[in-house]
């Protein structure tokens, strides 16, 4: 499991795309033409608006050909556990997309309750990964090296969001960050 965080616009997405070609034609390599060396894109963000429909038309239009795609609003252990089972490498962008999802769509108000909701999830896609290690890429946004959010609905996203790369980070086998477009190993 590889993990991928920064800013926005730092490159992750970029940086993330670019390890998912290179472990898909490693792995054909390696497992020569019986070896499927597919790569899922699980995309996690919904087209709300104009402005999110063009970020997500951005994102597909620089994939390579013959990358499948789905999309996982909700449920990404479901949508990472049935992409694996096909073989091949699974990349995922992005989980603080996903955690906003949750917040926002399941009509998750209080703290105490988004906090158990994440964990209930990072745990079974932490789960999920382990037991496919070597295959799958997370991508996700840092959140906390801002300004303190000036209401409790941001704090709570912000905090939720900080665990929840914690926890991906210290089960990742890999973990890098993205500043200006410049990823450096941190694990």
């Amino acid at each position: 499991m590889i993990f991928i965080t920064g800013g926005a616009r730092s490159g992750k997405s970029g940086l993330a795309e670019k390890m998912a070609l290179e472990k898909s034609m490693a792995f054909v390599a390696a497992a020569g033409a019986a070896g499927d060396g597919a790569v899922t894109y699980i995309a996690t963000a919904e087209p709300s608006d104009g402005e999110m429909r063009q970020r997500i038309a951005e994102h597909r239009e620089r994939r390579p050909d013959g990358w499948q795609t789905i999309e996982a609003p909700e449920n990404l252990p479901g949508a990472v556990d049935e992409a694996l089972e096909d073989g091949g490498i699974v990349l995922v962008d992005c989980l603080t997309v996903y955690i906003s999802n949750l917040l926002m769509n399941q009509g998750i108000a209080g703290g105490d309750r988004l906090k158990r909701t994440v964990d209930r999830e990072l745990d079974q896609l932490v789960d999920v990964c382990q037991k496919n290690h070597g295959r799958v890429i997370l991508v996700s946004n840092e959140v906390g090296m801002g300004i303190v959010p000036d209401n409790m609905l941001a704090r709570t996203f912000r905090d939720v969001a900080g665990r929840a790369n914690q926890k991906l980070a210290a089960a990742a086998e890999e973990v890098y960050l993205c500043v200006s477009g410049i990823p450096m190993k941190v694990k």
